[in-house]
């Protein structure tokens, strides 16, 4: 069985959605921040748990783990929870090298919190609808 370094993207499915685009749509602008700040709660998650399953030997990785914007758009906003790339070893750690497993950290700190992230995502853009109608 292979592991991939592929970013594993979440997709969120929101009862409503046809209502929910045209109200972010007649939002305009605002729209952008709205998804930005699901993005955010969601990748929070991500985040706290990556730094709690993150194995620690000088502790440096760990200590580099943030959580940064990446695209925003009316429609779509995406977040990256990510390391110090300066840090080599953090691809070896996360996918493993010759005779050595890998410990994916930042791809379970994702998989197994899906859940909570697509709720965190849809309570925070279901907050921002509220306050603009």
């Amino acid at each position: 069985m292979g592991y991939s370094a592929k970013q594993r993207k979440v997709k969120v499915n929101i009862k409503g959605a046809d209502k929910l685009a045209k109200d972010l749509k007649a939002m305009d602008a605002a729209a952008a921040s709205v998804l930005m700040k699901g993005a955010k709660a969601g990748g929070q998650i991500a985040l706290e748990d990556a730094r709690a399953n993150c194995p620690v030997d000088t502790g440096a990785l760990k200590a580099s783990l943030k959580l940064s914007e990446d695209k925003k758009t009316a429609i779509k906003a995406t977040v990256k929870v990510d390391y110090d790339r300066s840090i080599k070893y953090g691809a070896f750690i996360e996918l493993g090298a010759r005779g050595r497993p890998g410990n994916p950290f930042l791809r379970n700190a994702v998989d197994k919190n899906q859940d909570r992230i697509n709720q965190s995502i849809i309570k925070e853009i279901a907050k921002a609808m509220d306050k603009s109608l």
